[in-house]
C-alpha cells in the first residue's frame, strides 16, 4: 500500500513514533528531495532498508508508473515531502489518485501542517478557511488571485517568500483593505513569531524594516458580507489600481467583487477615470 507520511516542519520532536515506524517498514520512500529525507532519517536514527526515490512535480509523470508497479507487486511505498504533510502545497495528489484508480490501498500518518498550525495560532476565525498555496511570483497573476479571493468570507491562508513579502502585503492592503491579518514565521523553530495587525499597518511595518528571514504563512480575515458597499472614493481607488495593471473590462470585473457596487455604475466610474488618466 501507499502510506502518506507527515514530517516535521522544523522541530524534530514533532516526528511521531508512528511516522518513524512507517519509514522503517517501507520498501520504497518516495521523496520530494532525497537529500532532505536522508538527513531526517539520520537525525532521527530511523532504521530502514527502504530505497529512496525522488518524486516531485518535474519527474512525476515518469515516476508514477514505476511506483504503481512496485505497489502492485506488494511493496510498501511511503510518500514524504521535505516538510509537513504531503499534498498540502506539495506534489503527490496524482499518485494518490492513480492508486485509487488501480484499487491500491492508501493510508496516512498525520502530523505537522504549517497552514493549520498558523490558523490555530492566528486568532482569526477557524471554522471556515481557504488555503491558496504560494502567492504567484508574477505580479499580474498575484493580483488576479488575490482579487478573486477578496469576496470570500472564509479566512484566507497563503504561503509567501521573505523576498516578496513587502510587495505582496502592499497589493493585499490595496485589494483586501484594512482587514485583520497575521504573519506567522518559522513555525515550531527557534525564532518562531506571530505578528498580528491590520493589513495596511503590516504593509507599512514590513516596508520600513529589513527583509525578514525564514518560512512564512500569511493569514487574512475573510470578507465581511454585512459591510456596506464601498464609498465612491474607495471604489475609485480600486478601479484606478486595476486600470494601471489591466484593461477597463478587467478592472470593472475585479472591482465588482470587492466593492458591492453594481456593474453598470462601476463601468461608468471607470470610464470617467480612464478619460482622466
Amino acid at each position: 500500500m501507499l502510506v502518506i507520511v507527515s514530517t516535521p516542519i522544523g522541530n524534530l520532536g514533532d516526528f511521531s513514533s508512528r511516522a518513524q515506524q512507517a519509514l522503517s517498514d517501507a520498501d520504497i520512500i518516495a521523496c520530494e528531495d532525497t537529500r532532505m529525507t536522508k538527513k531526517l532519517i539520520s537525525l532521527c536514527a530511523v532504521q530502514t532498508k527502504a530505497k529512496l526515490l525522488p518524486y516531485h512535480d518535474h519527474n512525476g509523470a515518469e515516476m508514477r508508473p514505476r511506483l504503481i508497479k512496485a505497489l502492485q507487486e506488494g511493496k510498501i511505498v511511503a510518500l514524504v515531502s521535505d516538510a509537513g504533510t504531503p499534498l498540502i502545497s506539495d506534489p503527490g495528489y496524482k499518485l494518490v489518485a492513480d492508486c485509487h484508480a488501480a484499487a491500491i490501498k492508501v493510508s496516512a500518518v498525520p502530523g505537522p501542517s504549517a497552514p493549520v498550525m498558523a490558523l490555530t495560532l492566528s486568532g482569526l476565525p477557524s471554522d471556515r478557511f481557504m488555503f491558496h498555496g504560494f502567492v504567484p511570483a508574477k505580479t499580474a497573476a498575484a493580483r488576479q488571485q488575490i482579487t478573486e479571493s477578496a469576496g470570500l468570507t472564509a479566512t484566507q491562508i497563503w504561503f509567501e517568500t521573505p523576498q516578496r513579502l513587502t510587495k505582496t502585503l502592499a497589493v493585499m492592503a490595496e485589494i483586501y483593505g484594512p482587514r485583520r491579518a497575521v504573519i506567522a514565521r518559522e513555525l515550531t523553530k527557534l525564532h518562531e513569531s506571530v505578528t498580528r495587525g491590520r493589513l495596511t499597518d503590516l504593509a507599512q511595518l514590513y516596508a520600513e524594516q529589513p527583509p525578514v528571514k525564514g518560512e512564512l504563512v500569511m493569514l487574512i480575515e475573510g470578507a465581511d458580507k454585512t459591510r456596506a458597499a464601498a464609498s465612491e472614493e474607495e471604489a475609485a481607488a480600486i478601479l484606478t489600481a486595476g486600470l494601471q495593471h489591466g484593461s477597463l473590462k478587467d478592472a470593472v470585473r475585479d472591482a465588482e467583487k470587492v466593492t458591492g457596487w453594481p456593474h453598470r455604475r462601476l463601468y461608468q466610474l471607470a470610464l470617467s477615470l480612464d478619460k482622466k488618466g
